[in-house]
């Protein structure tokens, strides 16, 4: 992924919430990671776009197939734009890649991740992944 680029100083942000595992509340999360986003610094739309695709797709993740009532967000951004997105489902499931046909309405949400994170990975019942928004994103 090309390095994206920065245009003003960063500082260190972070957000943390938990909702219920009801679909409405993706909206609300795609809008605390924009917030996050330009609290840090990050005036980039490529950047915050693909930041808010990941929460959307892992939250969706954590709501259609976690077993819990409930799922927790956590975001935070440091000050070189190294960003950390954190789902927690409470479930015991992993996520999977799949490949998703034509015709499927869904199933594409973990490949985006894959595709679009530096990294990603499951820790006990929390889904993460990184995005590098600022000069790391070059290395």
């Amino acid at each position: 992924m090309p390095p994206m680029p920065l245009t003003h100083p960063m500082r260190a942000a972070h957000a943390a919430m938990s909702f219920d595992a009801d679909p409405r509340h993706v909206a609300t999360a795609r809008r605390v990671a924009a917030d996050v986003l330009g609290e840090a610094g990050v005036r980039d739309r490529d950047a915050i776009g693909t930041v808010q695709l990941l929460v959307s797709e892992i939250v969706t993740n954590a709501i259609v197939h976690g077993s819990a009532d409930s799922v927790s967000l956590r975001l935070s951004c440091d000050d070189r734009a190294e960003i950390l997105i954190e789902v927690d489902d409470y479930s015991p499931g992993s996520p999977e890649v799949r490949e998703a046909g034509p015709d499927d309405e869904s199933g594409r949400g973990m490949r985006l991740v894959a595709h679009f994170a530096r990294d990603w990975g499951r820790k006990g019942t929390c889904t993460w992944c990184t995005v590098a928004a600022g000069p790391a994103a070059a290395g």
